[in-house]
């Protein structure tokens, strides 16, 4: 049958190998390496002292990781591998069952718990049992084709307390409840963690404890990296952290309890001297006033790097911050360097990002938030992990 795994248990020849999937990057990244594009590096010791700090700030739950695309752009193997044995994290959350069969591959753990999102269809269910993967139920037609299917096999429930995105409706709960599933999670998400002082907060806690009555057995789990950092009464037995493992903040607001993991980098290829009048890029957008140097560095949209940071970003070249001049075209950028005390050769490395550029003040330059920022990061760019 279409979409069904073969006699050996296999995947159904339309899904991407899991080892594919952990490999993408390789090519691109001994490509980088020869040709001097720009890279990311990644500090696993602060993405595990970011878990420990929500461990800390949450102590009553446990802390599962959230590593849906590839950890939000940084690597999912690497990362989920460090915060598994530097961190004992059990716990994991993918969309895909794709992911989740990476995933299991790259922890090489049979324990781990691995949740997908997107729960089952009839076509994934063999990647679910085949690799052990737990589903988060949508729907009262996704809970009925799990007891169809894998009986007692244990599943998660994802109730939706005001969202209106993904999750069972309230008026469902009861109906899935009736199926008698083995039910290990409860979860919802809050819709305006971003603001932790919003009144939906409380709405749609009592709305879960509500919803969740019907699982009693189920570890009940309501907070992503948001929660899981405003307090106690929105922890219940599990929080899901993503961005905040990541180095950014979940909030309007920049948090200094995160550390920064990630630093976005690449080499100056070229400087040049412009004169009075002189324009810089495409569409002649930046026109010197006076005598001007101009760093060229190996950086654009191709690579992920915001078109919206033309006239508005900067970067820091060997500690002196350089405002970024014209458009950003697909593989440069330019820096106008004209103030450096100590002027910049070509290869010196320049940082968009990173511990000596915060990534919240990046974002608002380039008006983003650190989630599109990482996940926009491109495939030609180098992960490098520290």
């Amino acid at each position: 049958m279409t979409g069904t795994a073969d006699t050996n248990g296999n995947p159904p020849p339309h899904f991407p190998s899991p080892k594919n999937l952990l490999n993408a990057g390789a090519m691109n990244s001994r490509q980088n390496l020869i040709s001097g594009g720009p890279w990311v590096d990644i500090d696993l010791t602060a993405l595990c002292a970011n878990y420990a700090m929500i461990r800390n700030e949450a102590p009553s739950a446990d802390i599962a990781a959230v590593v849906k695309c590839d950890s939000y752009g940084l690597g999912m193997a690497p990362v989920a591998r460090a915060l598994s044995q530097r961190e004992n994290c059990k716990t994991f959350f993918v969309v895909y069952p794709e992911e989740g069969a990476a995933l299991r591959e790259a922890l090489k753990s049979p324990d781990a718990a691995i949740y997908v999102f997107d729960g089952p269809h009839d076509e994934t269910v063999p990647l679910f049992e085949r690799y052990k993967l737990t589903p988060t139920l949508n729907s009262l037609h996704e809970a009925e084709l799990w007891k169809t299917r894998m009986g007692d096999a244990p599943a998660g429930v994802h109730i939706d307390t005001g969202m209106n995105r993904r999750g069972a409706p309230m008026d469902d709960v009861a109906s899935i409840a009736a199926l008698k599933l083995n039910i290990i999670m409860a979860m919802s998400h809050l819709a305006c963690a971003s603001e932790p002082s919003h009144p939906k907060h409380k709405l749609q806690r009592d709305m879960f404890t509500e919803a969740a009555a019907h699982f009693p057995e189920a570890q009940l789990s309501l907070s992503a990296s948001g929660g899981a950092l405003m307090g106690k009464e929105y922890h219940f037995d599990l929080v899901r952290p993503g961005i905040a493992l990541y180095g950014g903040t979940p909030f309007e607001t920049d948090d200094t309890r995160i550390k920064p993991v990630a630093a976005l980098r690449a080499p100056v290829v070229q400087l040049r001297n412009i004169g009075p009048g002189e324009t810089v890029g495409y569409g002649a957008t930046f026109t010197a006033e006076a005598p001007a140097t101009i760093a060229t560095v190996a950086l654009g949209y191709g690579d992920g790097f915001p078109r919206a940071g033309a006239n508005r970003a900067s970067a820091v070249i060997n500690g002196e911050c350089a405002p970024l001049i014209g458009r950003v075209s697909m593989d440069y950028v330019t820096l106008d360097v004209t103030a450096f005390r100590n002027p910049p050769k070509v290869n010196d490395i320049t940082e968009f990002f990173g511990p000596n550029l915060p990534l919240y003040e990046a974002c608002q330059n380039c008006d983003r938030v650190a989630y599109d920022m990482f996940t926009g990061l491109g495939g030609r760019i180098d992960r490098r992990y520290l």
